[in-house]
């Protein structure tokens, strides 16, 4: 079973997805390869196999699908949000272009757009898992705990990952999810599935709601703090409205491209990006994309 999706003028599904995953650190549970990119989504209790594929950047994207009896336009709505086909970056690369700094990579993030992961939840634990960690090494973590909580899918004769659900992670204990090197983390991550799976923290509620809202509703709970919330925001919610400007990459990434090679503090970041107006945090997420793509030089 398949269907086709039309994309954004020049989009790049792997550019896309590879400014989160790294390709050499799979399944996460996202996997890719030549022109294409699965993983298994987790619907209304089923594990749905998907295998998007690009034959080239700005081509539609023929999606393959496993079995099952989710309706093709739900499907559908799950591959538009989460590769973000209908978000708008053309003001975003205006501002690049016209920075003399940073002009150079307007083509070359042209054709990135968010990813994001399919649901809050998933991308509240994924977030966790990169505090205080580099993105690559939080891959890491996350591909063991894959392969640890999880059992693979089999489609068109390969195997495909889900992310586990609130309810592995909470009952496989503390003390297994250590095994994975998390390290103090673990508290934090067990208890925010704790939440989810004991129904006292319902984070698809937050889709649509104003940072604010979120913030003070998930900022007690402990170890998720602002910088999570951020992230979490961009990640797994969709507001792209504000950014975590403490994040310790995009401080080194422009300190480096404006700041003579210092890491900026969060303010300066802040300060900075007022200078690309409205389009600042699609800015910041461009060059945090053309970092990990390797179109930045150290």
């Amino acid at each position: 079973m398949s269907f086709r999706v039309n994309v954004p003028s020049g989009y790049n599904l792997l550019s896309s997805v590879h400014s989160w995953i790294y390709p050499d650190i799979q399944p996460v549970p996202e996997r890719t390869g030549d022109g294409y990119f699965g993983r298994v989504y987790s619907i209304d209790n089923q594990h749905v196999a998907l295998i998007i594929q690009q034959k080239n950047p700005g081509g539609s994207l023929r999606v393959d699908y496993s079995e099952n009896d989710i309706e093709n336009r739900t499907l559908r709505a799950l591959v538009k949000r989460t590769l973000n086909l209908d978000f708008k970056i053309d003001v975003a690369l205006k501002q690049i272009s016209e920075d003399p700094i940073i002009s150079h990579l307007a083509p070359l993030v042209s054709g990135v757009r968010p990813y994001m992961s399919p649901t809050p939840y998933e991308a509240l634990i994924k977030t966790i898992i990169q505090q205080q960690v580099s993105y690559k090494s939080a891959n890491v973590f996350t591909k063991r705990m894959i392969f640890g909580l999880t059992r693979p899918v089999s489609f068109k004769n390969q195997s495909w990952y889900y992310f586990p659900d609130a309810r592995t992670i909470t009952e496989t204990g503390m003390d297994a999810l250590r095994e994975f090197g998390f390290g103090y983390k673990v508290e934090y991550i067990h208890r925010a599935a704790r939440l989810v799976f004991e129904g006292e923290l319902e984070l698809d509620s937050f889709i649509g709601v104003p940072y604010e809202e979120v913030y003070t509703a998930l900022k007690p709970i402990r170890g998720i703090g602002e910088w999570t919330i951020r992230v979490l925001s961009l990640a797994g919610l969709g507001n792209f409205t504000g950014f975590a400007y403490s994040d310790l990459v995009i401080q080194k990434i422009l300190g480096n491209l404006y700041n003579q090679g210092r890491r900026m503090t969060t303010k300066q970041v802040q300060e900075h990006a007022q200078t690309w107006g409205d389009s600042s945090t699609m800015v910041l997420y461009l060059l945090m994309s053309a970092e990990v793509l390797g179109f930045l030089k150290s």
